[in-house]
């Protein structure tokens, strides 16, 4: 019995001796090949008007460089102008007339009602203005993002509604997507970087883990990752290929 146990205990030992070793080589299953990514823009939006209208005008083109809050394009508002115009005159007559009758109500020359009456107009006013503000407001689109506008599908004089009238995408930092095999997965860990390098160039990026896909592709048993890649110069291109080599993907 007790060579039994010492026996069960030896192999025990062996397998857990296994594992910990086959976990370590984890990093090292990745093919030597090296492995193919994409640089893609960390954001690529299209942008549509909120409301309907004729364009005005869309003070930029392609490859032009926008900053977050940018008016990109303003639409006809003529009416709208004139609607705060005319909301304006009628709070500023409503406040000069409650400054008018002040002295009045506190003689008690006119009564609580006729004076609330008066202080309501000035709310409805108010609250008029503000409406009619936030309408002339719609009527001009902002960049929500600081980028580069990579198309431009509409001109001043042309209708737009709900559709895109402008692509923009930010290229700083940029994003490259990998592949990798489902072996791998619990060893590569965000905030990890790796080594990219795009294709044509020698140049090496110092890429940083940003998502994991949380599924692992059961039928190509992979899953793929997310690394930002820092573009400052520019030399980076959405749209390039890219590789990362299996020696890269050790840990730093």
């Amino acid at each position: 019995m007790m060579k039994y146990l010492t026996w069960m205990s030896i192999a025990v030992s062996a397998i857990t001796n296994s594992q910990m070793v086959l976990a370590q080589d984890k990093p090292n299953l990745l093919p030597l090949a090296p492995l193919s990514c994409l640089l893609e823009p960390s954001f690529d939006v299209e942008l549509s008007s909120e409301v309907q209208g004729v364009i005005k005008n869309i003070d930029v083109q392609r490859g032009d460089r926008v900053k977050k809050g940018q008016t990109v394009m303003v639409l006809e508002s003529k009416l709208e102008a004139a609607a705060v115009n005319t909301v304006k005159a009628r709070l500023e007559f409503a406040t000069r007339k409650v400054e008018r009758n002040t002295d009045l109500f506190k003689k008690n020359l006119i009564s609580d009602i006729e004076q609330d009456e008066m202080m309501t107009e000035v709310r409805l006013a108010a609250f008029q203005l503000k409406e009619a503000r936030v309408r002339l407001g719609l009527r001009e689109t902002k960049s929500p993002i600081e980028g580069v506008v990579i198309q431009r599908y509409k001109d001043p004089g042309e209708f737009v509604d709900e559709t895109p009238f402008l692509r923009i995408a930010t290229l700083n930092p940029m994003h490259a997507e990998i592949v990798l095999p489902a072996e791998l997965y619990g060893t590569i860990k965000k905030g990890d970087t790796f080594n990219v390098t795009a294709l044509g160039s020698d140049q090496i990026h110092q890429g940083t883990v940003k998502v994991i896909d949380p599924i692992i592709d059961a039928a190509s048993n992979t899953f793929a990752i997310a690394l930002v890649l820092d573009n400052e110069d520019g030399v980076l291109s959405a749209g390039l290929r890219c590789e990362v080599r299996a020696s890269s993907l050790a840990k730093n």
